[in-house]
């Protein structure tokens, strides 16, 4: 029988299909291994074939100086992608765009979702039966419009996904 070597390792490192980095303890990247087809590779790199998805994951050991990296271009991700949301909150702010006022009846609004890789802006209804009994102020209230308008005049650039519209700090540089 063919025993792999045997490697001491703390942390793999990946890398995102967006090209991304990413680290993960190695107790969670074995336990993966274990109950997944696994290719062990000489130089203690694994590559997981993922049962239910079929998609695969290539993870290299990770040293010291690695986790250090990858933590500080992820911790400044984090603190740009923080940076555009506040942004976007205060240029509709300023348009006098009708934000979501939490724990307020009728406080309805538009809702700057920081989180990730992306600020997500979308419509928030603070009840139940304000969603059943309203329009759509969203799409058939011109709200949407109206956010487009004033992101795009403050010349932050911007995506959809389904209803909602997407920044990130990628298209957005400047913040």
């Amino acid at each position: 029988m063919t025993h792999s070597p045997a490697f001491a390792v703390a942390w793999y490192q990946w890398k995102g299909s967006t090209g991304g980095r990413g680290i993960s303890k190695a107790p969670v990247v074995q336990a993966q291994a274990k109950h997944n087809p696994t290719e062990r590779h000489a130089d203690g790199s694994l590559t997981i074939t993922y049962e239910r998805t079929g998609r695969t994951s290539h993870y290299r050991p990770a040293t010291a100086a690695d986790v250090k990296e990858i933590m500080a271009e992820n911790r400044a991700r984090i603190d740009g992608n923080e940076r555009l949301g506040k942004a976007v909150a205060e240029v509709l702010r300023a348009a006098d765009v009708q934000m979501a006022r939490w724990m307020q009846p009728m406080g309805s609004g538009v809702y700057v979702h920081t989180a990730g890789s992306e600020v997500s802006v979308w419509w928030w209804y603070s009840t139940e039966a304000e969603r059943e009994a309203s329009s759509t102020p969203w799409e058939e209230g011109g709200v949407r419009a109206q956010v487009v308008a004033a992101l795009e005049v403050a010349g932050l650039r911007l995506s959809s996904s389904g209803t909602d519209l997407v920044l990130t700090t990628e298209g957005n540089p400047q913040i």
